[in-house]
């Protein structure tokens, strides 16, 4: 009966031993499109000029004049009044 049970253990050990040594990798987990990475360039697909934005902390909505890169270029009108524009990360709008 000993002998079954130390042949077992050693079995069970080897199954073990190989089972995590084989990397694993699951497609479904490891999509490459989630990556932060690829945020900017959706975010960026999903506005264009002429877009109303807002600051996802709140303030005034702004238009869309244009995006280079991460960056986008905004104009809006103050409480006063006046034209004002700026540019802003794209990851901290929000589109109206």
């Amino acid at each position: 009966m000993l002998v079954v049970t130390k042949r077992a253990s050693i079995i069970a050990a080897v199954i073990l031993g190989t089972a995590l040594s084989i990397p694993l990798s699951v497609p479904a987990l490891s999509d490459p499109s989630s990556s932060s990475t690829a945020m900017p360039s959706q975010a960026a697909a999903s506005f264009q000029r002429g877009d109303l934005v807002r600051l996802r902390s709140g303030g005034p909505a702004m238009t869309v004049h244009g995006i280079n890169g991460n960056q986008v270029d905004c104009f809006w009108t103050g409480e006063d009044g006046q034209p004002n524009a700026d540019k802003f990360p794209i990851d901290v709008l929000q589109k109206l």
